[in-house]
């Protein structure tokens, strides 16, 4: 059982394994923390932080406060964890590296490695243990990291997570819509808005959710609210695909999505198609483009997540 338990999502917080911790009070020693958490798998030259934190001071001086900051994060954790504390980090002459350890709780990695572990996976198709990983780390993410810190490179990490957190919940709607849990999917939709107003593929979701349940009002609703912010926020109107959307449910016409219907395999052999069958398929044709459209943006939100992630390693 981890004896510290390390919150950087909102307000810098430790605890110990029945109290707050508030033996670290100092900023640059709670920064010189947070950065090494951030980074845990990362050995940092002592002249890197030193210059990162200080950066408006004399180098001796830097190296000094650094030594300080040091100091008074093994002093908390040697009091919290004891013993075990000694394993967390390691020092020498150049090089700084926060080890890994079972006495340390830490909210940011137990999210990332629920996310990683989904990557690559559309939400629809997550497993119940990928899910509920998700779910998790979703709850894990109370606010912003570091909420009113705002060094660049504290903002830099706090956007990266932000991604990732959008895109965890993103999965979930998706998963939710498939699976016709209509009141989760709109909550964790809501709390994607909540970030960003703009997302036109989350009031997209939330549209087909209140259709799913046939309230038809609310999703007509929905799509005027997602008119009105994307015309305020960007100055462009909805998608082709959403207007779609939008006029089968003012029409009260089955939902497109829901419509499976086999393509021909070559007009040589098929009897000409009439009216009717001509409008299915061109239903089908856009039940196809939509799905590719979803996962284009997907491969987006990875590739930008994958790219953070070298960045950072280089």
């Amino acid at each position: 059982m981890a004896k510290l338990t390390v919150i950087l999502f909102g307000r810098f917080c430790i605890h110990g394994t029945q109290h707050s911790v508030n033996g670290l009070h100092a900023r640059r020693a709670q920064e010189l923390f947070s950065q090494l958490l951030l980074h845990r798998d990362r050995i940092y030259p002592r002249e890197t932080l030193a210059s990162l934190l200080w950066e408006d001071a004399a180098p001796a001086q830097a190296r000094k406060y650094l030594r300080q900051a040091l100091w008074q994060i093994q002093a908390v954790l040697e009091e919290t964890a004891g013993a075990e504390a000694k394993n967390l980090l390691t020092l020498d002459a150049d090089w700084i590296q926060l080890n890994s350890a079972e006495s340390l709780a830490l909210d940011i990695a137990i999210f990332e490695h629920a996310f990683e572990a989904c990557q690559g996976t559309p939400g629809t198709q997550l497993a119940d243990t990928q899910r509920k990983d998700l779910e998790r780390a979703v709850q894990l993410y109370r606010a912003d990291l570091l909420e009113g810190w705002y060094q660049d490179w504290c903002l830099f990490e706090r956007e990266r997570l932000q991604n990732w957190y959008l895109s965890a919940l993103d999965k979930l709607v998706a998963w939710c819509e498939a699976h016709e849990d209509v009141e989760c999917g709109l909550a964790y939709a809501e709390r994607i808005l909540r970030k960003d107003p703009a997302e036109e593929q989350t009031h997209y979701h939330i549209m087909r959710l209140h259709w799913i349940t046939g309230r038809r009002t609310q999703a007509l609703r929905q799509y005027q609210r997602c008119e009105r912010i994307l015309m305020q926020e960007l100055g462009v109107q909805p998608s082709e695909r959403t207007k779609m959307l939008y006029a089968h449910i003012r029409a009260d016409k089955p939902d497109p999505l829901s419509v499976h219907l086999p393509v021909p395999r070559s007009p040589a052999h098929t009897p000409p198609l009439g009216r009717e069958q001509l409008t299915g398929l061109m239903v089908y044709f856009k039940q196809l483009q939509a799905q590719l459209v979803d996962l284009e943006e997907q491969l987006k939100r990875d590739i930008r997540a994958v790219e953070v992630v070298l960045s950072d390693r280089q």
